[in-house]
């Protein structure tokens, strides 16, 4: 079994944990396959936004396979530590994607899963879903999600989901600024197919150039991020010049990504 389904439609590139019976749990192959990946789909000319969901229906991921960790421990093999080790790490990988990432959340998104729902630029979720970063009652040590989660909402809130652990439901998520839209499951897939080909009708290089700018001028200061210049050049492209034609003839623009 493939533990991650890649299916490009058009323009997005739908990549689907594949660990039901887990919960989508990451282990080893799971997240090398992301990695490969999380490559892919940069390189590809012809994907313009990535979407990342869970399959089964009760999880978007559970974060690392803990009995794979156990097993590991139990033959001696030694303990990987995130950001020093060969491979390339697999939250790191997703967040660098230079196109617009979505992280669709259906059931739970805890510990390795939240973080990799925060390594999207967006997140969306069911109304049943639920968030959180247990490590602390596991004695692990979130090592992406202490980085990033007091950027993404107040810090006093993030520390309060990285001390105690607890378990936080979607409406909530949204109301710290975790989560972007919470829908009903009875609805959830239609609105997020929706929500997927509204995007799809924005300028494809300008939603790139967003995605650099924002993300490398993350903690820079106000002029040296204005000047950053990162990311494809819009206002040079083929595509504003089109956009402006199709504003003026009352139109949809027809986009190529140059």
């Amino acid at each position: 079994m493939t533990e991650l389904v890649v299916d490009k439609r058009g323009h997005a590139a739908w990549l689907t944990l594949n660990r039901p019976e887990r919960l989508n749990a990451l282990n080893g192959a799971l997240k090398q396959q992301l990695v490969a990946a999380a490559v892919d789909v940069t390189v590809d000319p012809q994907v313009w936004v990535v979407v990342l969901q869970g399959s089964g229906g009760k999880a978007f991921c559970v974060g690392a396979d803990l009995t794979e960790m156990r097993d590991r421990d139990a033959a001696g093999v030694r303990t990987v530590t995130p950001m020093i080790e060969v491979e390339r790490n697999v939250y790191e990988a997703v967040l660098e994607i230079p196109k617009p990432t979505i992280a669709v959340v259906d059931g739970y998104a805890l510990g390795g899963g939240c973080e990799l729902a925060m390594a999207c630029d967006l997140r969306v979720a069911s109304e049943e879903s639920v968030f959180g970063m247990p490590e602390s009652l596991r004695g692990m040590g979130a090592n992406f999600g202490s980085v990033v989660l007091p950027r993404l909402i107040p810090r006093a809130l993030a520390m309060e989901m990285l001390y105690f652990g607890d378990r936080i439901p979607a409406d909530r998520a949204r109301e710290m600024g975790l989560v972007n839209r919470v829908w009903p499951r009875v609805e959830f897939g239609k609105r997020v197919e929706e929500w997927v080909a509204e995007l799809l009708t924005r300028a494809p290089l300008s939603l790139r150039r967003y995605k650099e700018m924002a993300g490398k001028g993350w903690e820079m200061s106000v002029p040296a991020n204005l000047r950053l210049n990162a990311g494809p050049n819009p206002y040079l492209s083929e595509d504003r010049v089109e956009g402006a034609r199709a504003f003026a003839e009352k139109r949809a623009p027809a986009w190529r990504g140059r």
